[in-house]
């Protein structure tokens, strides 16, 4: 499996080569670029071959969000990955408006960390526990992220409609499945289903659609 090339832009030094470090310890991460601020990330040499950036939100002459905006420009297939000390939905909000596909806090360990990174490249965005759905919801209803989908003519069944709507409620797999009186196993069935017929690859996009087609409200 080829590695993943990871930029880290952190002008606090102890911190960025901490990171560095750790995440070089990832069997299928490695840091190929390392800067004190995103202007020095931009021109960095490696530039063209990131696959993720890892971000901070606040630092000297370019910040998380101007450097976002700018990946977006010049490189677009770059995934971004915000880290802050900032938790404010409006900051989580502007980050994600700017092009961030993550948002993490530097308080969240190192597994999400890998999690995060994975999840960008495979689905575009991760939302940990933090960024609830109902915020995620918000967004898509403002016409801040605007989803695509497989086909504009889908038909759910009324399980899966019901299903959906539990799964906007932050409803898990389990109670879901006792709401129901089905089992797990047919609830993910179910789901996998929807995603198939959506193109959509995980709840979050599932949710975006149910929001797009007035399947479940915002």
């Amino acid at each position: 499996m080829r590695k993943i090339n990871v930029g880290i832009a952190e002008d606090q030094e102890i911190f960025r080569s901490a990171l560095g470090h750790l995440l070089n310890s990832f069997s299928n991460v490695r840091v190929v670029a390392m800067a004190e601020n995103g202007k020095i990330l931009l021109d960095h040499a490696e530039i063209d071959n990131l696959d993720v950036a890892i971000v901070d939100y606040k630092m000297p002459i370019m910040g998380g969000i101007e450097t976002s905006k700018a990946l977006k420009v010049s490189h677009p297939k770059v995934k971004i990955v915000i880290l802050s000390m900032f938790e404010d939905e409006k900051f989580v909000e502007k980050a994600i408006e700017n092009g961030a596909n993550a948002y993490l806090s530097k308080d969240d360990d190192l597994e999400e960390l890998e999690h995060a990174i994975h999840s960008v490249l495979e689905n575009e965005y991760y939302f940990n526990d933090r960024i609830s759905k109902l915020f995620i919801k918000s967004m898509i209803s403002k016409g801040k992220i605007a989803p695509t989908f497989v086909s504009n003519e889908i038909s759910f069944s009324q399980m899966e409609i019901s299903i959906l709507d539990l799964i906007s409620k932050e409803f898990t797999t389990h109670e879901i499945a006792d709401k129901l009186f089905r089992s797990s196993r047919t609830i993910d069935k179910h789901r996998t289903e929807m995603m198939k017929k959506t193109g959509t690859r995980n709840s979050i996009g599932l949710l975006m659609y149910g929001i797009k087609k007035g399947l479940i409200k915002p």
